[in-house]
């Protein structure tokens, strides 16, 4: 993680131990619905604060947000855009133009044939 980020997420935090949703979203140049995502697939750590009645408030602290730029910055770099040959779908085209009415029209006649 470069300092020029570093600093600016300091600069978000102003002196405050956490931050909430909406601050978080902003500080990493996402949408709040992409950030809750984040955080439910476990990609993002957060904290919960207080003892909420019906939904629990998730807050994140300066060492979680740089932690998760420090991850994403690893991803990106190993990450070559290309998957594997056992990982990837093979599409078969069929000699009669690959869609289920042509390969079946083309059954039946080949039965009508025989």
């Amino acid at each position: 993680m470069d300092d020029h980020m570093r600093e600016m997420l300091q600069q978000g935090f102003e002196n405050r131990p956490t931050v909430n949703f909406g601050t978080a979203a902003k500080l990493l140049n996402l949408d709040e619905k992409t950030l809750r995502r984040l955080v439910n697939g476990g990609k993002v750590r957060y904290r919960i604060v207080g003892n909420g009645r019906w939904r629990l408030r998730r807050e994140f602290t300066l060492s979680d947000l740089e932690s998760f730029y420090a991850d994403a910055a690893t991803r990106t770099t190993h990450a070559s855009g290309a998957r594997d040959r056992k990982y990837s779908r093979v599409r078969t085209r069929l000699a009669a133009g690959g869609s289920f009415l042509a390969t079946f029209e083309a059954e039946t006649k080949g039965e009508a044939k025989r």
